[in-house]
């Protein structure tokens, strides 16, 4: 195989010269940049290279280095268009990450028309590089043309279940940016907690007002995000070419914000003490909603807000239709796109500029009697309230791509990556916690079949949808720590990465045997506690 180890697997890949004679590269490798404006672009490449490979790579200005890295003045032609919604919302966004990549005698030419196909193809070409047995660095004569199969390829990750600190999200998106993807979802609000500082509204980010249990606090001690902290994580993000989509879910799973703020919910009863919803009726949430998206709009650079819209338990549906109406009118004028969860076609206020996110999949519809079964009889009132709401849901993705609304797929029978492990590790320690680390509702699957599926064949997505893209979710009810976290990630982003990434369908063999050269890397990135899957390694 000439390049044994790329993930996603590039479109085009042949030999340039003798795959038995690869080029030899110092440690002290030069990123060459075409100018100052793009010195940021070489910065995030050197950063990637010297942390998965250990060397320190030097970043100039002009020139030819051992990585060079070349504006083009049009797309890379030869490989296929992509398709979907750019998350950055520009009207040239299908050609901005197609790349070529080369290596010769004289060292790795990355050519593209923009910086973020010139930094899809510097992890390419990272993730080509080998040591040799003397100690150093060689790279594959490869030619490469390449570019996405879909345009809007994320990650959903919950801060609020399990608080991440800053440093452990550029973690996470550094693993991003090494596997393509190019959107960080970050889900901020639910009912546990309330993790992003609003100054309009002091009290969300108080957790005295949160369910015991969601202390966990970043590394200056404080249980949420300072605004600060927001701003660093999107800028890190933005350097290495992924997009920040902030998700403040209403008017359900929103039982932190009314113990802190009563009135939101404008004295309407629920069915159980642990529901909550915002009263589109109450001046008080209309209030809420207008100033809080003001602010993380205001706070974040790219197009896109999320307002959630899943979930929303005990909440009549004629208010719920009301609220959510009016919440995509609010978030609208804050000069955003909106994203929403599926649920939110049932309002009948989306529209095609909006993005709805289908998540429900099949096999994983909820099952009353079951969960009756499993559940003290105190959270009954709950259960029936649950089972109301997913009734409806086969409706919401046909009514939202009848209104010609686009169509983020994230279903659960594949994306959701909180589904446990079926197969065992090849570590004995790891085999207890897959019984206890991820939801126990889900079937059992093997990271094999995870990966039978092609993003235009998804059962849940109906003919004729218009699909965004593809996002997996991490949800972090089973999650204690950081490790937790990458044992849930890995190996099986890799393999949703591929399939954002690459247009042809690649077999399992195939990719199980080019994802199995990546744990040193996880290492490196400090996602050590990845699955050690007996199916992908063994």
């Amino acid at each position: 195989m000439i390049a044994p180890a790329l993930v996603p697997l590039p479109q085009l890949v042949t030999a340039d010269g003798d795959p038995g004679s690869p080029l030899g590269l110092p440690s002290a490798l030069r990123v060459a940049v075409p100018s100052e404006e793009l010195r940021g672009l070489g910065t995030a490449v050197a950063d990637l290279l010297a942390k998965l490979h250990g060397i320190e790579p030097a970043v100039q200005i002009g020139g030819a280095g051992d990585l060079t890295l070349v504006r083009s003045a049009g797309p890379v032609d030869g490989v296929e268009s992509v398709q979907g919604i750019d998350p950055l919302a520009r009207s040239d966004g299908d050609a901005r990450e197609r790349y070529e990549l080369s290596v010769g005698d004289r060292g790795a030419v990355v050519t593209a028309c923009a910086p973020e196909g010139l930094f899809r193809g510097a992890t390419t070409f990272a993730q080509l590089l080998q040591a040799d047995a003397a100690g150093g660095i060689t790279v594959p004569r490869v030619r490469i043309a390449d570019g996405p199969a879909l345009a809007w390829r994320g990650l959903s990750l919950d801060v609020v279940r399990r608080f991440f600190t800053v440093a452990q999200v550029k973690k996470v998106i550094d693993l991003l940016a090494l596997y393509k993807f190019n959107v960080l979802h970050l889900h901020l609000s639910d009912s546990q907690a309330w993790r992003l500082r609003i100054d309009a509204w002091p009290r969300l980010t108080d957790p005295a007002h949160w369910p015991a249990g969601e202390l966990t606090a970043g590394e200056d001690g404080l249980p949420y995000y300072t605004q600060d902290d927001y701003r660093e994580i999107v800028a890190y993000a933005a350097a290495r070419y992924v997009t920040v989509v902030p998700e403040l879910d209403m008017p359900g799973h929103v039982l932190a914000a009314v113990r802190a703020y009563p009135e939101l919910q404008g004295g309407k009863e629920t069915p159980h003490r642990l529901l909550a919803y915002l009263d589109p009726e109450a001046e008080a949430a209309q209030r809420f909603v207008r100033e809080v998206l003001a602010e993380v709009a205001a706070l974040t650079p790219g197009p896109y807000l999320h307002i959630g819209g899943d979930e929303a338990f005990g909440m009549p549906d004629e208010l719920y239709a009301a609220f959510t109406a009016r919440a995509l009118e609010i978030a609208r004028g804050t000069g955003k796109k909106v994203v929403g969860w599926q649920e939110t076609a049932r309002s009948g206020a989306l529209a095609p500029a909006d993005v709805a996110q289908a998540w429900i999949g099949a096999g994983d519809e909820f099952d009353l009697a079951a969960a009756r079964e499993r559940t003290p009889a105190e959270y009954h009132g709950l259960l029936e309230s649950m089972a109301a709401a997913f009734a409806q849901a086969e409706r919401d993705v046909p009514a939202a791509v009848a209104a010609g609304v686009p169509v983020l797929a994230s279903p659960s029978s594949f994306l959701y990556l909180d589904r446990r492990y079926a197969e065992d590790s090849l570590h004995p320690g790891q085999n207890e916690r897959r019984t206890t680390v991820g939801h126990d509702s889900y079937p059992v699957r093997t990271c094999r079949e995870l990966f039978a599926w092609r993003p235009g064949e998804l059962p849940e997505i109906p003919a004729g949808a218009r699909i965004a893209g593809v996002e997996a979710a991490l949800w972090c009810e089973s999650v204690g720590d950081f490790d937790d976290l990458a044992f849930l990630l890995l190996p099986r982003l890799a393999g949703i990465a591929e399939k954002a990434w690459t247009p042809p369908a690649t077999e399992w063999d195939d990719h199980r045997a080019r994802v199995a050269r990546h744990p040193g890397w996880w290492e490196r990135l400090g996602l050590d506690g990845y699955y050690r899957s007996a199916e992908v390694f063994g």
